[in-house]
């Protein structure tokens, strides 16, 4: 058997793998052992309950809030301010929870900016990370982000928790912890491994119930808890924000960083008529970002990894066999 072919073939495979994978989608942080815990779709009125919960644990989480919440309640404004005093990391989940991939560059421009002012309005920040709800952001998507100087966000751990608000808090508990238990608990290594974990915390059982077994499991598996700062590696806001960097270094013993990073786009663009309008209105927005898109698109991306990997298994047993 020819071994030295074989190694080539699958460090080819590997190559063919890494090519295929798509860089803008950063869900894994830079070092081994770290999880990075985030809450989309705030500030929801269940924040001040989740605030204590992660001061009791001693745990960083990173928010990423939409404007309409903001704007629609003054407590949910002054909420900023309390994430930002806490040590947590605010960044941005757009400002009406709609889907990027249908908008113009225009609008999705609107959709960062409308977010970022009113964040700077009442906590002097402009986050430098964004997740796209739903995680759609296409190719175009994310060129624009970048411009606006946008760390595009994704996860790899998803509690799906929004899809079990209608069981009792005990089921949906069990429900949002399936896949923590498969791939974290159970099927990972704090040496080699590491996850941004999605939950919300506009819902009761996932800031009452949920939230405090999800650390516990991560913390017992032996993983550190970071924000997304510190799970990337850039800095957490915008030039122009008035608040240090909430995460100093990769690591809670690492160095300091500056916490500004100076944005490549506009910092400001107007709001356009005719661009999405927020509903003011519900508690909750329409969608979630942990929707069964996108685990299909994980699933996806994992069978076209999968599949360079068996053609070059496949090119080398030939090859081998001639």
């Amino acid at each position: 058997m020819k071994f030295p072919t074989i190694l080539s073939a699958l460090a080819l495979a590997t190559v063919a793998t890494a090519l295929i994978d798509d860089a803008t989608r950063i869900d894994t942080c830079t070092q081994p052992g770290t999880v990075a815990l985030t809450f989309d779709d705030g500030p929801g009125k269940f924040n001040d309950q989740l605030l204590a919960l992660l001061a009791r644990k001693n745990v960083k989480a990173t928010f990423f809030v939409l404007g309409m919440m903001i704007d629609q309640d003054p407590a949910q404004a002054a909420a900023l301010k309390k994430m930002l005093d806490a040590g947590h990391q605010l960044a941005s989940h757009t400002y009406t929870h709609g889907n990027l991939d249908k908008m113009t560059d225009v609008d999705q421009r609107t959709e960062i900016t409308r977010t970022a002012d009113t964040m700077f309005k009442h906590a002097g920040v402009r986050p430098a990370y964004m997740r796209a709800p739903e995680g759609n952001c296409n190719e175009a998507c994310v060129k624009v982000m970048n411009e606006m100087g946008l760390v595009v966000s994704h996860w790899n751990l998803d509690t799906h928790d929004w899809q079990y608000t209608a069981l009792s808090p005990d089921d949906a508990v069990t429900k949002s912890m399936v896949d923590i238990n498969r791939d974290l608990v159970n099927n990972s290594n704090p040496a080699t491994d590491s996850f941004i974990l999605l939950e919300h915390e506009i819902h009761q059982f996932s800031v009452e119930r949920l939230a405090e077994k999800v650390i516990d499991a991560v913390l017992a598996k032996g993983y550190k808890f970071v924000t997304m700062e510190q799970c990337i590696g850039k800095p957490a806001y915008l030039a122009g924000s008035t608040v240090p960097s909430v995460a100093p270094g990769p690591l809670p013993s690492g160095n300091s960083t500056s916490g500004v990073v100076a944005p490549t786009g506009s910092p400001s663009a107007p709001v356009v008529s005719g661009g999405p309008k927020p509903s003011g209105t519900a508690a909750a927005p329409a969608g979630a970002s942990g929707s069964p898109i996108n685990k299909n698109q994980n699933n996806a991306a994992g069978f076209v990894k999968a599949g360079a990997w068996a053609m070059g298994l496949v090119a080398a047993v030939g090859y081998a066999l001639i």
